[in-house]
């Protein structure tokens, strides 16, 4: 049986993904095009595609240094 939260936390991230393609200044999509934006179109939450797992921290940690789209060098774990 599908759990109703985790659909609702499936839909939330969707429209909070939507909202970000029509307002946010890093949408992929054009000014112009954000207009006649409606949202994605996606399919209906499914269980099979859903799974749980335990993550394992890997104990050789190294550090990757990125420079970002405004120009800053930040530090991820590799």
């Amino acid at each position: 049986m599908i759990s109703n939260q985790w659909i609702k936390i499936i839909e939330q991230e969707r429209k909070e993904k939507d909202r970000f393609f029509i307002a946010d200044w890093q949408s992929p999509i054009s000014s112009k095009d954000r207009l006649k934006f409606n949202g994605l179109i996606y399919y209906p939450p499914n269980p099979n595609y859903r799974f749980e797992l335990e993550l394992q921290e890997h104990k050789n940690k190294k550090i990757l240094q990125i420079q970002d789209t405004t120009g800053n060098v930040r530090n991820f774990i590799r």
